[in-house]
């Protein structure tokens, strides 16, 4: 995994990784206190368990991911992402995410390789132990390129968090950013 999960300038890294790869303009993140997030993007974001669990839980819905953006090197997958609540269609998290494929076992990997579902989902099925360690909280204004993506007909405030999944005995799973839409 790159040394980028590694220090605390890390924490919007996977989102500006493809930001940059797709020369949009950097978004400006600005870090929050759990306090001033509004409902209900302070019940998805303030936790310490998977995403995917949680937002299906508040949509009723299973989620699927429509990977965006990837790019494999041989120990580190990272990818743009889209989470769409499979019922409604609608998407419900945008977002970016470094993961460290040497911690799984090969089916595991195999998995997160297809692209088809997010990684929180596949780490519960599996029954892979995970710490979830939210990072930052923060608001960031939507751009053309998010506005796009999440239906948004404006710019808007949006909400989001900063998140590394580690395995048990410390071992850097992921390295997340993750933004919720305004509806």
């Amino acid at each position: 995994m790159s040394d980028s999960i590694q220090t605390t300038d890390a924490f919007f890294a996977p989102l500006t990784r493809f930001y940059k790869q797709e020369q949009i303009a950097p978004l400006d993140f600005q870090p929050i206190g759990v306090e001033k997030l509004p409902e209900p993007q302070k019940h998805l974001l303030v936790h310490d368990r998977d995403m995917t669990t949680r937002l299906e839980c508040h949509y009723n819905s299973q989620i699927d991911l429509k990977a965006l953006y990837i790019s494999h090197e041989p120990t580190s997958y990272f990818r743009e992402v889209l989470l769409i609540a499979e019922d409604s269609g609608k998407p419900v998290e945008y977002g970016a995410i470094e993961i460290n494929l040497k911690v799984f076992p090969d089916k595991l990997g195999t998995e997160i390789l297809e692209g088809k579902k997010p990684l929180g989902g596949l780490l519960v099925k599996n029954d892979f132990a995970f710490i979830s360690s939210p990072q930052t909280y923060f608001e960031v204004s939507s751009d053309q390129h998010i506005q796009d993506l999440l239906e948004l007909d404006e710019t808007v405030k949006l909400y989001g968090r900063s998140n590394i999944l580690s395995t048990p005995d410390g071992q850097p799973i992921a390295n997340i950013v993750e933004i919720l839409p305004s509806h």
